[in-house]
């Protein structure tokens, strides 16, 4: 037996060094690329054979972490034979038929351009006490002031990219992120002795976003179906408040810098179209903003402690196509 199994592991040696021009081709997530002889496969890994030198090494590589393997080893009767032997007589298992078509394990594959679309809800992170507090001096009840500013922090918002691939896990394009809010209460506010007015008072908030983006992701799992992805955008925001109070209009508006971050999952129905889950934080205080009224407009710089805070935590489910 020992002679045999030296005999077999001398023909393997000179079948890896004939023929390694026509080894098989193991191509990991990474990119790069093991060229070896496939012994066998097993759930969960692919054992394969190296020839350096003139010494024989066996290894094993996981199957999460392949993208494609390939099987190139000529079909010669002889070699197949001795391979099947000497695999036999390494692992004591029973001898594996050497594929000798080429065969690739599909994978869902990125593509070079990534688009998504996805909506959900936002909550703004600026506070409200002050502004309760100015609508209590207006005559506005505690409990109204409150409702008020409660259903005003909580919007619906949209979000667009388009990216393109670069290299490895990293990608660049734009994203556009829009928000809208608005509140409104009906009361009543004394003018005077003997004047009281009843009316409407509520606003529209909308914040428009768009910037350069950069998006990363990993893939997950061995079916590799899972993305973790995250992604950072920074651009110009637009502010944009529409306020009614007691009939008369008020229009507010103010552009700053913004910033948009998000962290969130994919996962594959097909190989190019996921579905999407992302939580988003965007970041942007309005310094300076401009009023305009029936009587006319003016431009106001507004104190540190009075910007209008834009930051918000986003809440977005969506769809991703790859092509």
């Amino acid at each position: 037996m020992k002679y045999y199994y030296v005999l077999s592991t001398f023909v393997a040696l000179l079948i890896f060094g004939l023929k390694s021009s026509a080894q098989d081709r193991i191509i990991l997530n990474s990119g790069d690329t093991l060229t070896c002889i496939i012994s066998k496969e097993s759930k969960s890994y692919i054992h394969f054979y190296q020839y350096f030198n003139g010494v024989s090494s066996k290894g094993k590589v996981e199957k999460a972490k392949v993208r494609e393997w390939t099987y190139k080893t000529a079909a010669n009767p002889l070699e197949v034979e001795n391979l099947k032997t000497f695999n036999a007589e390494e692992t004591n298992t029973e001898p594996k038929q050497v594929q000798v078509q080429e065969k690739t394990k599909p994978t869902p594959d990125y593509g070079k351009i990534r688009a998504s679309l996805s909506g959900g809800s936002g909550y703004l992170l600026g506070k409200t006490s002050e502004a309760e507090k100015n609508l209590q001096a207006m005559g506005i009840s505690n409990s109204l002031s409150e409702e008020y500013y409660k259903n005003f922090k909580w919007g619906a918002q949209v979000k667009a990219s388009l990216y393109f691939y670069l290299a490895k896990d990293y990608w660049l394009g734009a994203m556009y992120n829009g928000f809208y809010s608005n509140a409104e209460i009906t009361s009543s506010m004394q003018m005077d002795e003997t004047n009281m007015y009843y009316g409407a008072l509520g606003e529209r908030y909308f914040v428009n976003f768009a910037g350069l983006s950069l998006y990363s992701s990993s893939r997950v799992g061995k079916a590799q179906k899972l993305i973790i992805n995250s992604s950072y955008s920074i651009g110009p925001a637009f502010y944009r408040d529409e306020a009614e109070m007691y009939n008369e209009q008020v229009l507010i508006q103010g552009t700053t810098l913004g910033s948009n971050l998000t962290l969130g999952l994919e996962y594959f129905i097909q190989p190019k179209l996921s579905i999407s889950f992302d939580t988003g934080l965007f970041l942007g205080k309005v310094s300076k903003i401009s009023l305009k009224t029936s009587e006319g407009s003016n431009e106001v710089e507004l104190d540190k402690e009075n910007y209008e805070n834009l930051s918000r935590l986003d809440l977005s489910f969506g769809i991703v196509y790859y092509w």
